[in-house]
């Protein structure tokens, strides 16, 4: 069940969304998609979690790469977008696009053995329910990367239009991530790292075999 509580306000409504919409190419597919896929490494047969999978742009990639990915997000829009998206693609059997969000993923106990999820972490409300469903999901051995660009860094190429968007969202602290995470019993990291030419901030995690 999707609560509502667990949605940011302006992640509602469809205003919201064809606001989002207005930047379809971007959505679409980017660098950082193909970069998060990248250190993520999902293996033929693997069974993925791409959390606010958006339009589906590191889904796909994932898929044609050949993992069975189910993609969640709780955008009503975007989630059409992304279904006809599957539509249209050759790896559309191993797809699965999904209502839902971090803190209740629509997804069986220890059934995923590749999680990621990009620009996604500072949109979910609360953090420690999305992380035990991240510890719930995942399979023993099962891996998971979050990357969140960080627009306030200065390096960062869009800095100057972006800057402080975090602070009217959910704080993405890396290093409390990570503890938190292993707090429940997984192997976490948090770091801000160069990806795809821009500064993120980026956690990894592995659920021990």
């Amino acid at each position: 069940m999707v609560h509502e509580s667990h949605r940011h306000e302006h992640d509602k409504g469809l205003l919201a969304e064809l606001r989002w919409l207005r930047k379809i190419r971007t959505f679409w597919q980017t660098d950082l998609n193909r970069a998060i896929v990248e250190l993520a490494d999902p293996k033929p047969g693997e069974r993925g979690l791409d959390v606010g999978a958006g339009m589906g742009a590191a889904t796909v990639l994932a898929a044609k790469r050949g993992a069975h990915v189910v993609a969640v997000e709780p955008g009503g829009t975007m989630r059409l977008v992304a279904r006809v998206r599957r539509l249209f693609n050759r790896s559309r059997r191993r797809i699965v696009v999904e209502p839902g969000v971090a803190e209740d993923l629509p997804v069986a106990g220890g059934s995923t053995e590749v999680l990621w999820a990009g620009n996604a972490m500072h949109h979910w409300v609360d953090h420690a329910a999305a992380f035990t469903e991240f510890a719930r999901v995942l399979s023993p051995g099962g891996r998971l990367v979050l990357v969140d660009e960080d627009y306030d860094d200065p390096t960062h190429p869009d800095h100057e239009e972006f800057a402080g968007h975090e602070a009217e969202l959910t704080p993405v602290d890396v290093a409390a991530i990570a503890e938190a995470m292993g707090a429940l019993g997984l192997d976490a990291t948090g770091a801000h790292e160069v990806v795809a030419g821009v500064p993120a901030k980026v956690v990894r995690a592995v659920r021990p075999a």
